[in-house]
């Protein structure tokens, strides 16, 4: 396979990349001129840079290739007042499926978001069959990735395009690069000298499966159709209690309301602001407490997606977290790592090694 990996310098991204190089694929990198390459370094891939809305620069970067992975909007929660998320997410997208019609381009994989198929009020899975959420009320990031996949659907129809479209879940996982969202939930939780927790609950996943995933999609998927790429759906409250116990840390003492957490998240933000990072929280995912975050993954499962389990991908993050910068030292004095955290960092050391001699 000749890939093409847009936003290969992400979190989701560069898993992807590792993921190809490790199987053998010629791989192609595109990237922002300014992006931090952090997550690439080491790694034996051609690098090609430009804006993804730069329909020129992504035609070039297209030029030979068998498949576009197309991983590059950003994972960013906050108030999206100049509609940068909406506008990479649509005219992005555009661009790539129509640099793909210009170079019969084999398939287009489109890294989508479980959250376009909504949430549940109670602790029920949804799947691919409940359709595309409606955009309006959500926050920012959600109604691009709905705006996202709509405009993929019916733009790749227009060209004759074979698209699919991978809908990752809450992907954690070591990286090179910023802490992100998904990553954020577990530094939360070790930070908070209260041990909130909250109602409601998520799918957590592997980075690595996720990508893994990207890449059954791509050679088994039917045109035209999502794919949810999940791991364990587990309630705010079991999530924790395991963060706290293979951290070492003490269990959640307590449930936040919708109020508390909206409230905490608004001081997070203003502490980053004044910190000059970006925040662990912020008040649109604060909004988002006491809701269902849960989803099947059985139509990937019948491609051979094979996930492991939430708390195998919770003891690779922890232990990359336990020496990263995201961590603060005295957070860090606090931890005391269970033996499969331990046995995780050294997994993950391995195959880190592995895609570099890939």
């Amino acid at each position: 396979m000749k890939a093409l990996v847009t936003g290969a310098n992400g979190l989701i991204g560069s898993a992807l990349v590792r993921a190809l190089l490790r199987a053998g694929h010629d791989v192609r990198a595109f990237v922002r001129p300014t992006a931090d390459l952090a997550t690439l370094e080491e790694l034996a891939l051609d690098r090609q840079f430009g804006d993804v809305r730069d329909r020129d620069a992504v035609t070039r970067a297209a030029a030979g290739r068998d498949v576009i992975f197309h991983t590059a909007v950003p994972f960013r929660y906050g108030q999206d007042a100049a509609g940068r998320l909406h506008e990479v997410a649509t005219v992005g997208t555009t661009a790539v499926l129509e640099a793909a019609r210009a170079h019969h381009v084999q398939r287009v994989v489109v890294t989508s978001s479980s959250v376009v198929f909504g949430h549940a009020t109670g602790p029920t899975a949804l799947d691919e069959s409940a359709g595309l959420a409606t955009a309006a009320g959500q926050p920012s990031y959600v109604a691009a990735k709905i705006a996202q996949d709509a405009a993929t659907l019916e733009r790749a129809t227009d060209l004759g395009v074979d698209v699919v479209l991978a809908c990752p879940t809450v992907a954690i996982g070591p990286t090179a690069g910023p802490l992100g969202p998904s990553n954020a939930i577990v530094v939360q939780y070790l930070a908070d000298p209260w041990r909130s927790t909250f109602r409601g609950g998520i799918d957590i996943v592997a980075v690595a499966d996720v990508a893994a995933g990207h890449v059954l999609v791509a050679e088994h998927g039917v045109a035209g159709r999502h794919y949810l790429l999940g791991g364990d759906n587990l309630a705010w409250r079991d999530l924790h209690e395991l963060v706290a116990e293979l951290a070492g840390v003490g269990p959640p003492t307590w449930t936040a309301t919708h109020t508390a957490a909206w409230m905490g998240a608004a001081i997070e933000e203003a502490r980053a602001r004044v910190d000059g990072r970006e925040p662990l929280v912020t008040r649109e995912q604060a909004g988002m407490v006491g809701r269902w975050y849960w989803y099947d993954h059985d139509r990937a499962t019948r491609l051979g997606y094979r996930p492991r389990p939430a708390r195998e991908a919770l003891a690779a993050t922890i232990g990359w977290l336990a020496a990263s910068r995201h961590v603060s030292r005295e957070v860090r004095a606090t931890m005391h790592l269970h033996p499969d955290v331990v046995t995780a960092r050294r997994a993950t050391a391995r195959g880190e090694r592995a895609s570099e001699e890939a």
